[in-house]
């Protein structure tokens, strides 16, 4: 079988399955280590952030609305080279218009299946994890790494218990700023905290610096969409001394585009191992303070 991925995530459950070496193309975006060497059939029509030489996230937010009001792709796809590959699946997404590449079904090679992931709750990666490994041959793995999940997650929910509720604000885009949404406030709840203002299963929302402020959280979470840990270090830095300053609540930095950027079996126990340690105020890899409780700007 030949496996091309348009989605990181994609890639992502690919390799998850064992079947990594069955990819014949990946997206520009796709980071796994094993898809290093494989052609990539995508390219960004937006300019991106979160990475030396990126724009600021205003600017990126311009460009995505101005495209989208045009009516312009915000990614292309090379339908030749992709037909040179021949995939027999197409793994696409349909979950958001500006994280990734949605497949056009009528420019696809002949004979390719087109299997789209929508996940946007944890439910939701289960029934994508189970539909893939269907399409791809797989069922008994995707079980097997269902059944891991659900058991990673049920530990997590497990040390979180018996401490008391945090209330976490999650940040996913700073300017303007977005809180997040989707599978995030599942993650969060899991971690043994509540989302002050995202909504487990609903897209990521704008909302103004005051309705923040005024969300009192006891701590927040830092994690723009597609960020690493230093550059969303750098940028909470900037909000702790900018829109968050008069903030008592500690601020913390994780790898956004590792952890919560994608909904796939391993992002999401990171996700919910980071925010345990977060919410407990321990040390994590993946996560790091930028303010403690308390330091907050006073002139």
């Amino acid at each position: 079988m030949r496996i091309a991925s348009l989605v990181p995530s994609g890639t992502d459950l690919v390799h998850a399955l064992g079947l990594g070496d069955a990819l014949v193309a990946v997206s520009h975006e796709c980071d796994h280590p094993g898809a290093a060497d494989r052609p990539v059939v995508t390219r960004s029509g937006i300019p991106f952030a979160g990475a030396p030489g990126g724009e600021a996230p205003g600017a990126v937010d311009a460009a995505v609305r101005a495209a989208l009001e045009a009516g312009d792709a915000l990614y292309h796809t090379d339908h030749a080279r992709l037909a040179e590959l021949a995939p027999d699946v197409i793994v696409g997404q349909d979950i958001c218009d500006v994280c990734a590449v949605q497949p056009d079904a009528a420019c696809l090679p002949a004979g390719a299946t087109l299997l789209t992931l929508s996940a946007t709750t944890l439910a939701g990666l289960e029934d994508d994890l189970r539909r893939l490994g269907e399409a791809l041959e797989a069922e008994a793995t995707a079980t097997r790494v269902v059944d891991r999940l659900q058991a990673g997650l049920e530990a997590v929910r497990t040390r979180a218990s018996g401490r008391p509720r945090v209330r976490a604000l999650t940040l996913e885009w700073a300017d303007p700023p977005f809180v997040g949404g989707h599978w995030v406030p599942e993650l969060v709840a899991l971690a043994g905290g509540e989302d002050v203002l995202g909504a487990a299963g609903t897209p990521s929302r704008s909302v103004g610096w005051e309705a923040v402020r005024e969300s009192a959280p006891d701590v927040v979470v830092h994690l723009p969409c597609g960020y690493g840990l230093d550059a969303a270090s750098e940028e909470a830095a900037s909000l702790a001394a900018g829109p968050l300053a008069s903030l008592q609540a500690p601020i913390w930095a994780v790898d956004a585009n590792r952890l919560f950027s994608r909904c796939t079996p391993e992002a999401a126990l990171l996700g919910a191992q980071t925010l345990e340690a977060v919410f407990a105020g321990r040390e994590s890899p993946h996560a790091r303070p930028v303010r403690r409780a308390g330091a907050r700007k006073t002139s």
